[in-house]
């Protein structure tokens, strides 16, 4: 089973292609870009030139895998939009078969990340950090890869509250492109550091869950994937400003 993944929810945008069969998930390709291109001018390049390194055509993906956010608004709409493209492409009219879709949550993703990597402990929280601006992030709590605390907005006073006030007996790593921000200006004593690399989104880890979510018969129709922001868009809250003056 070939799937292709893709996560443009923060700055940092890759995209990779695994093989998965009764062995478990082989790498076939993986791409990470940080750059000041933005992903509607560089995603579909690095989609094409993952699929050529790993040796693979469109049609031969079976499962397309992407961050639905929270995270980046404009970030989380191209990889959205860029997937349903695909999995339409794909699609078979003579079949009447579709591509299908698992959308993942960038938390969850970031979260996988550090679990994975053999550097998270029983005894460490895993707390991704996106920036959200104005010294907000958005955030979850893991322990392993188990949820405490859902998906969330709050700011790092909060945060920094609720860590001193529920978890003082415990170790933290931040992961995510608002680790080092938390890091550096939340006072806990229980701060642990992790390798940059793990703290960067990675497509590779949107294709694992991916596929266990499709062994559960999680995989969705390209029509219903659908974007989770958290908060109103800007465009959403000038909306309703504008309607009830």
């Amino acid at each position: 089973m070939l799937i292709l993944g893709i996560d443009t929810s923060t700055k940092n945008a890759s995209t990779a292609v695994m093989d998965f069969d009764s062995n478990g998930g082989k790498v076939l390709c993986e791409m990470q870009a940080h750059s000041k291109v933005s992903h509607s001018e560089n995603l579909m390049p690095m989609v094409d030139y993952t699929l050529k390194c790993a040796g693979v055509l469109l049609n031969d993906i079976d499962l397309f895998a992407v961050s639905q956010g929270p995270g980046s608004f404009t970030g989380i709409r191209i990889g959205i939009a860029a997937v349903k493209g695909l999995a339409f492409t794909g699609f078979d009219i003579n079949n009447n078969e579709n591509k299908n879709c698992a959308g993942i949550s960038s938390l969850y993703s970031l979260a996988y990340n550090l679990y994975k990597s053999g550097e998270s402990k029983s005894d460490i929280l895993i707390l991704p950090a996106i920036d959200a601006r104005r010294k907000q992030i958005y955030n979850a709590i893991f322990q392993n890869l188990e949820y405490i605390k859902n998906d969330r907005i709050i700011t790092i006073s909060e945060l920094e509250n609720e860590l001193n006030s529920e978890f003082t007996d415990r170790k933290i790593a931040f992961i995510g492109d608002g680790a080092e921000m938390c890091y550096n200006e939340i006072n806990f004593a229980g701060k642990v550091q992790v390798p940059e690399i793990i703290k960067k989104p990675s497509a590779t880890s949107l294709c694992r869950i991916a596929h266990e979510e499709y062994k559960k018969g999680g995989a969705i129709h390209p029509r219903i994937l659908a974007p989770s922001y958290l908060i109103k868009t800007q465009a959403e809250r000038e909306y309703r400003q504008t309607n009830e003056r």
